[in-house]
């Protein structure tokens, strides 16, 4: 079994946590005002792509449903916006197949997507992108 990460048990040591976490407090501030904004998803969906790892190693299996959550917290934003008349671009549709298949193509390690309800969340996002 291949891990994503290079410590795929979740032990991390000291420095790799304490940057992990200042990582994660500007990925979650830059989380913040984008929800405050306007809905970019390629924006989002960046700012959620570098929010995994550092969940993964400050919270353990938890990052990972906090992480889950984020994106569904997006898919409704998505979904708002296309019920009041604003398609997603061609470049957004683009941009959210090609994340869903990145996503799906993690295995192992902390940041494990073939669990069950994180391949939910992902089969959504790419039927999001067709709307």
């Amino acid at each position: 079994m291949m891990f994503s990460s290079p410590s795929p048990m979740g032990h991390y040591s000291a420095p790799q946590v304490k940057m992990a976490n200042m990582n994660l407090a500007t990925i979650q501030m830059n989380l913040e005002r984008q929800k405050r904004l306007p809905v970019n998803a390629e924006a989002y969906l960046d700012i959620l792509n570098r929010l995994l790892e550092p969940l993964a190693i400050v919270q353990g299996q938890m990052g990972l449903r906090t992480w889950l959550a984020e994106v569904q917290y997006f898919m409704g934003l998505m979904k708002q916006r296309s019920f009041s008349g604003r398609p997603l671009m061609p470049r957004e549709r683009q941009v959210l197949v090609w994340y869903s298949a990145r996503w799906r193509e993690l295995r192992g390690g902390p940041c494990d997507m073939g669990r069950p309800e994180a391949q939910i969340v992902l089969m959504s996002l790419g039927e999001l992108a067709r709307f």
